[in-house]
This record gives structure tokens, C-alpha cells and sequence, in this order.
């Protein structure tokens, strides 16, 4: 059979593809076999594909789900590999054992996983996460069913492989007998607090056992009417409904099978960046015209078992030409999603269960991984620079998705020290940093005690404080590495502003679209800790013979992150009480005013940096140093004008305005560009270096950096850069060089906010001279405390008009 690779993206055998659709029966298998997560029904054509395998079983009038909730473990040795508190994760997996087909003294155990719960940060010994795992299909069968659960404990290496703590295993049959006493417990009814053993045993020696802890569970038998459950899973693929009106998370979901023999096998495991999820390269193996062999990436499933069922769903809309509800022009802004493929790994050989096979990932012994096919953002890119940029003022619900209240509760403390409280946004995620902000090393004065673990953590914590301005500073910097331009001949390369320049443009126009088609959106979502994606390739400067338009497809600006989220439609919405409607509105509200904050930060950001055509007036050039976990110190300034000036020290004035003995060394320079640029030129500010700067640390020696910061002529325009962080110096040397672009149309904001809203709005939708301009509105504001930006944010009235006239 051929294979093909449809116009949509969907990768499916030939006769799936001629039928459109590639589907699965979620309730056709008998009730005491297995039926594996992703299964691939028989083509429309094929014999098999009967009505009464296409229906649920109409002899059963209850469906059974069995729904564990891991509570808490309590562990008695650490595993951290440098002896530090340990984040620890759980895997909960449904075991089944079925005889051999050819060799029925042979015992097959199925392994499938059910959900992973969150990693609690320094939890160590005693995590509580109260997670719900997913239910999965299940017969009481009086004690005689082979079927058992695993909770596998695991301490999140964070920045290497996870380490295996120890896993309990036990019946379905007796956990759901054990929880009541004597009895079972009713079904629909949570079970008593059950307390496992959790044992431990060597990889190469079985028979070397350890009981490392306990973990404690609860159960719920929850029945469903096998019709109701039938169309719930048919439409959501991840939910059914109980007798008593309760909605069950279940792994019945349909899934879009990618045929294997597509790709080269075996895959390749990549390195984690940002989170933990594994990562795999994937190569087609005769890719079809615009697409290269890199086009997508494996995600390893048992990281995404709460995402799968979004994708899925996500894939209907878009592919559908229903677009009720406004969710389909929404949903193009995700990646590209293909479906799930099953590949063995490379350098990884399958071990049976019984001769104690562990991979570091909870996954089953075997060496084949199930992976969410989904569009390579690296693909093409010399070095792919990209944000991850989570939204909305509050990042967690209780009991949503798993979601414990404690855990809730210490997440929300989180978010109000952020900047999700402050704009709505916050960087989680930060790939292909500058040099500026790799110097910004928070654990830099503790050298002789920071791990790579901690060393994360902190630059998470760093990253989370940055204000939408300091972000947008760090990720359009290109004045240093191979986009460093000062011996590029500008007649062939573009310049690294002009680079920027663009970039941005093609953000701010598609920004103002996610926006536009946000407001669009009927009916609420609930998209708890979802994020927005914008990158771009900060690895060369492009050839000035590439057109700009394929510079511009390049930019990415996707919305991802499905493992807390529900596509809510008319339908579902209908069938809510009225607090969950409520709740639904309050969260989709945290999440479109994030999207709409974050475009309206981005223009303000062009317009500073990017929308002055006429002269810059004077520079401010500002010595720092640099202290993540306070208020940098200012060590001395000097304001000097922009005009033609060669390598000249001039001394630095206190934060009294008096000279001091510091001096700075600079030089400045205009350079004009090739006609057709949409840059006229650049003002070169060339920072040299400083001498006798005073010391502003008591245990050590300061870490300067030297903030430019410009101002117009006309006074409507800011521009901010900053140098890297040199450490532990007093004299020290930069030799960077900054650009303060001139614009060549000083309209170009205005045209990317009419692209991005042509046809989304009727009525005049002008937000340009919404924009706010001045002096101080260029600025980052990372030293200022949480509660004066919210209250300067919160009420800066032109961002109220933006906001009304995107939802007008």
C-alpha cells in the first residue's frame, strides 16, 4: 500500500488518506481484552471494519472505570545523585498479563501508561501531590482478573535522566477490595486511604530487593452508561459521564496512528531543553515537495498522555470546515500535529519485564517509544531562538486535571511574585539565549555550591521576574556571536537590525491576529498554563537575495502546552452547571487578557526600537552591577550626544550628578544601508570598555554591565539595549557594538497591525496612535517590585482601549 502525506499534515497509509479521516474504535474491543491506547481502526474498505465493530457492545448496559488518585508517598532514602532534596514524579501504568498466542506457557504483561503526575520541587521525602490519574475501562471479576496497576516513583533529574526510586504493584481486584475493609467499596464512592509498599531492585540483580517507602492511593469504581460513554468518547476522545452526572477523565481516546515505514528507524533521543519531556529526532524517509527530511519531531507520549487527547481534538477542528464556536481559526496558531508513531529507540535494546529492564523514563522495558509526531520548529534554523512565554494572571486550578489545592495554593503564591500577575505573561523557557543574558548567571557569586540542578532553578526564577519589555530586550538582541555584523558586507547580508527589525514586525502583525481571532471565540476555554511560542533562527544573517517573505515564514508564533487544557464547544458548555461556567469565563479571561497584553507589549516594543524616522537625540550610557536576587546598583552615567564621535573616555557621574573617578570608553558612528532597506541606517554606539569603577559588593567584586539607552529628538521614542555582565571586575573591557535604528517608513507599525487585523474586525480598528511614547515607556523594568508595575499596567488606558477595540 502507498503511503501519503496529506496537505493537512496527516501522516497515514493510502487508504486512510483517500477516506480522509484515520480512526479507532474506543469501545469495540471485548471487555476483558486489552486494548492498547493507540490502536488504528481497519481502513472503511477493509472486511473487518464490520457495523457491530463501529458500535459499543449493546449487551452491556454499564461501562466500568477504575480511577486512581495518588495522594502521597513517604520515602525513606534519597536518590538525588548529589545528595540534595529530591523532586519526585509518579507514573501510574495498568499492567495486563495475556497467555502467548503460539506458546501458551508464555505470560505477556502489557504495559500502558495512565497519567504522569506533576514534579514537586524540593518535596524530597514526602511529596503529596493528590493526583487523579486517568480511568481506564475495567470488569470486576471476583478476584480472578490479572490486571494490576504500577505506581512507579521517580526523582525528576531535571537536567539528566529521571532515577528509578522504587514502584508498587498491586491487583485491580484487591485495590478496589482492600479500600472498604471486608467489603469492596460501592462503586462511585472515593475508597478509604490504601498504603502500598514501594520496593526497589537492581537492574542487572532482580533478586536484590529494597523497600524504599510507601505510597498511598484511593480508588473510585465509577459506572457509565456504555452509550453515554460511547458518544463521549466518540466527540472528546477523553471523557465520560457517570450515572451521577460526574465527569471522568478516561484513556479511551481516538488516536491518529502515523505509519512507521515513513520514517528512518530507529530514532534518535535528543537532549531536554526547558522542560523534561524527551525528545526525539525524526527523519522522513522520502519527503514530499516543501518539506525536508527534519520536518517533524517525536515527543515521547508518557510525557504528553494529558495533551494527546487536546491534539486530537485540535486536528479535527482545524481539518474541519465547521467554525463554530471561533475555535478553528484559534486553533491554526498550534503546532503542527501528525499523529502518534510507534519506532524502536537507537541504542536502546529491548528487555523483558522479568530480567528487570528500566529506561530512566517510566516507561515499559521495551525499547519502542510512542511519540506525538509534531512539526520541528528547528527545522531549517541555524540556531533556533525561541520563548516560551505561559499565560494567564493564575497558572493553576485545584482539582483541575490532577491539580492537588496545596499545590494550587503554592502556585498561585508563585504567580503574584511574577510576572503572570503583573502583564498576564511570564518566560518559562528561553532557548538560544544571547551572550547578554548567559552572562546574567543569578548563581554566579556562589560557584563553589551551585549544581547544574540549582543553577535551573534559579535561571527559571529569573527568567519568570522579566518584564514583557526585558524580554522582548534579550530576545531581538543579535549585536554579538554570528550575527555580530561589523566585517559583513551589508551589500549582501542583511544587517542584525535589520534582522531584528523584521522579526518583529512579522510578530507584532501576527500577535495582533491571535489577538483579533482570540476575542473571536464564543465560548470560554479553560487553557490552564498554556503557553505561546515565538522564535525565530538567530543562527546567521540572512543573504539581502533571500526575499523577505521567506524570512518572515521562518518567524514562529504558535500556542502550545495541552496538558491542563479542555477544547470546550457549544455542546459541552450546555451541559455545565453554572459555577463551571463561571470558571470557565474567569480562566478564558486570565488567558486572552495574557495573548492581548503580550500584542500590546510587542508594539509598543516596535514602536520604541523600531518606529523612529527621523534622529535620535542623545544616549544615556548607565554602568550597572548586576545582582539577580536584588535591585542592581548603579555604579555611574553619562549622557552624551548622537553624533559622529571617535574612541573618546569621558567620566562617569554619581547618582548625585557629580564626576567621579570611573570613566567609560566609547566611540559612535552612523552607517547607512542599501537602498530598499527598511532601515535608513543605524547610529553605531561602540562600548569599549570602563576603569575605577567603585565596588558595590560587600563579599565580592561587582559584575558591571552597561546599559544604552536612547532618546528621540522628537522625545515619542525610547530604544534600550544592554552589554554583557562581566564578572568579578573593575576595569572591565566590552568592545561591543550596539545599533540604534532610523526607520524608512514610519508607518510600518501601523500596516502590521492592519495585516494582523484585515477581515478579523469590522469597523475602524486604528491602534496605533493608541500607543503610549515617552521616555520612561522604552524601559525594562526587572528592579521595580511586583505591585508598582501591576498598578502602573493594570490602568495605563491605552492598553483599556487596545484591549476594547480587539474584543469590538
Amino acid at each position: 500500500m502507498d503511503k501519503v502525506l496529506d496537505a493537512c499534515g496527516t501522516i497515514c497509509s493510502g487508504d486512510d488518506a483517500a477516506a480522509g479521516t484515520v480512526d479507532c474504535d474506543a469501545g469495540s474491543s471485548p471487555p476483558d481484552t486489552e486494548t492498547p491506547p493507540t490502536t488504528t481502526a481497519a481502513s472503511p474498505s477493509s472486511p473487518s471494519a464490520s457495523s457491530s465493530e463501529k458500535s459499543p457492545q449493546n449487551n452491556k448496559k454499564k461501562q466500568q472505570y477504575v480511577v486512581v488518585k495518588v495522594k502521597s508517598a513517604n520515602l525513606t532514602k534519597n536518590f538525588e545523585i548529589l545528595g540534595q532534596r529530591m523532586d519526585p514524579f509518579a507514573v501510574v501504568s495498568w499492567l495486563s498479563s495475556d497467555n502467548d498466542s503460539d506458546d501458551t506457557t508464555t505470560t505477556k504483561t502489557t504495559k500502558k501508561l495512565l497519567s504522569r503526575t506533576h514534579t514537586l520541587w524540593n518535596a524530597h521525602k514526602t511529596p503529596a501531590w493528590d493526583y487523579t490519574c486517568r480511568g481506564h475501562a475495567y470488569n470486576t471479576t471476583g478476584g480472578s482478573s490479572s490486571e494490576r496497576v504500577e505506581i512507579a516513583l521517580w526523582e525528576d533529574g531535571n537536567v539528566s535522566s529521571a532515577v528509578w526510586m522504587g514502584s508498587a504493584v498491586v491487583a485491580v481486584d484487591e485495590l478496589l477490595g482492600m479500600g472498604g475493609g471486608t467489603n469492596p467499596t460501592p462503586p462511585g464512592k472515593e475508597s478509604d486511604d490504601i498504603v502500598l509498599p514501594v520496593i526497589w531492585h537492581g537492574k542487572k540483580n532482580r533478586a536484590k530487593t529494597e523497600q524504599t517507602g510507601t505510597v498511598t492511593v484511593t480508588t473510585v469504581l465509577v459506572e457509565v452508561d456504555s452509550s453515554a460513554a460511547a458518544t463521549k468518547t466518540s466527540t472528546s476522545g477523553a471523557a465520560a459521564t457517570s450515572a451521577a452526572g460526574t465527569v471522568v477523565k478516561t484513556d479511551d481516546v481516538t488516536v491518529t496512528r502515523v505509519d512507521p515505514s515513513l520514517f528512518v528507524s530507529p530514532v534518535k533521543r535528543l537532549g531536554v531543553s526547558g522542560g523534561t519531556a524527551p525528545f526525539f529526532a525524526l527523519k522522513l524517509v522520502n519527503p514530499p515537495d516543501g518539506r525536508t527530511e527534519n520536518h517533524y519531531i517525536g515527543k515521547d507520549l508518557s510525557r504528553a498522555v494529558d495533551e494527546i487527547a487536546f491534539y486530537e481534538e485540535m486536528l479535527s477542528i482545524v481539518n474541519s470546515d465547521n467554525e463554530e464556536c471561533g475555535l478553528r481559526d484559534m486553533l491554526k496558531f498550534g503546532f503542527e500535529y501528525a499523529g502518534v508513531l510507534t519506532a524502536p529507540e537507537e541504542g536502546v535494546e529491548a528487555v523483558s519485564e522479568e530480567e528487570g529492564g528500566d529506561d530512566g523514563d517510566g516507561h515499559a522495558s521495551s525499547n519502542e517509544r510512542e511519540l506525538l509526531v509534531l512539526r520541528n520548529l528547528r527545522d531549517g534554523c541555524e540556531t533556533l531562538r525561541l520563548l516560551d512565554l505561559k499565560m494567564g494572571e493564575k497558572t493553576a486550578s485545584a482539582g483541575w486535571h490532577g491539580k492537588s489545592w496545596s499545590h494550587a495554593y503554592r502556585q498561585g503564591v508563585m504567580d503574584k511574585t511574577t510576572n503572570s500577575y503583573v502583564e498576564g505573561f511570564r518566560l518559562e523557557g528561553f532557548d538560544g539565549r544571547p551572550e547578554t543574558l548567559v552572562t546574567m548567571d543569578p548563581l554566579m557569586d556562589y560557584d563553589n555550591q551551585k549544581s547544574a540542578k540549582s543553577l535551573k532553578k534559579a535561571s527559571r526564577m529569573l527568567l519568570q521576574h522579566m518584564d514583557g519589555r526585558e524580554i522582548a530586550l534579550h530576545f531581538l538582541d543579535l549585536h554579538q556571536g554570528p550575527t555580530a555584523d561589523a566585517d559583513a558586507n551589508l551589500d549582501e547580508v542583511y544587517s542584525n537590525a535589520e534582522l531584528s527589525e523584521l522579526v518583529m514586525h512579522e510578530i507584532v502583525t501576527r500577535l495582533a491576529k491571535l489577538g483579533a481571532v482570540c476575542n473571536n471565540v464564543t465560548v470560554p476555554q479553560k487553557w490552564v498554563g498554556s503557553s505561546v511560542a515565538l522564535g525565530y533562527d538567530s543562527g546567521a544573517l540572512p543573504p539581502r537575495s533571500k526575499d523577505e517573505s521567506a524570512i518572515r515564514s521562518t518567524v514562529l508564533v504558535n500556542i502550545f502546552d495541552w496538558g491542563r487544557s479542555e477544547l470546550n464547544t457549544i455542546d459541552k458548555m450546555q451541559h455545565m452547571t453554572a459555577e463551571e461556567q463561571k470558571d470557565r469565563a474567569t480562566f478564558w479571561g486570565y488567558y486572552k487578557g495574557g495573548i492581548e497584553r503580550l500584542g500590546w507589549t510587542s508594539a509598543r516594543t516596535y514602536l520604541h526600537r523600531f518606529g523612529n524616522a527621523d534622529q535620535w537625540k542623545e544616549v544615556t550610557l548607565t554602568i550597572y552591577d548586576f545582582d539577580a536576587m536584588s535591585k542592581d546598583d548603579y555604579m555611574g552615567s553619562v549622557v552624551v550626544p548622537v553624533e559622529e564621535t571617535d574612541v573618546t573616555e569621558v567620566k562617569l557621574g554619581n547618582n548625585k550628578g557629580r564626576e567621579t573617578d570611573a570613566t567609560l570608553t566609547y566611540s559612535l558612528h552612523y552607517r547607512p544601508l542599501p537602498s530598499g532597506s527598511r532601515l535608513k541606517g543605524t547610529w553605531r554606539v561602540v562600548i569599549k570598555s570602563a576603569k575605577n569603577l567603585p565596588n558595590m559588593d560587600d563579599q565580592s567584586v561587582s559584575d558591571p554591565y552597561c546599559v544604552v539607552k536612547a532618546l528621540s529628538a522628537d522625545g515619542q521614542h525610547c530604544f534600550e539595549q544592554v552589554t554583557r555582565v562581566i564578572h568579578n571586575d573593575l576595569n572591565p573591557v566590552w568592545e561591543e557594538t550596539l545599533d540604534l535604528p532610523l526607520a524608512a517608513d514610519a508607518d510600518a507599525l501601523k500596516k502590521a497591525l492592519e495585516a494582523g487585523k484585515a477581515g478579523l474586525s469590522e469597523g475602524n480598528l486604528d491602534l496605533f496612535h493608541l500607543l503610549p511614547r515617552g521616555a520612561s515607556e522604552g524601559t525594562a523594568l526587572r528592579s521595580a517590585t511586583v505591585s508598582t508595575i501591576r498598578s502602573k499596567e493594570t490602568n495605563d488606558p491605552g492598553f483599556v482601549e487596545w484591549s476594547s477595540r480587539l474584543a469590538a
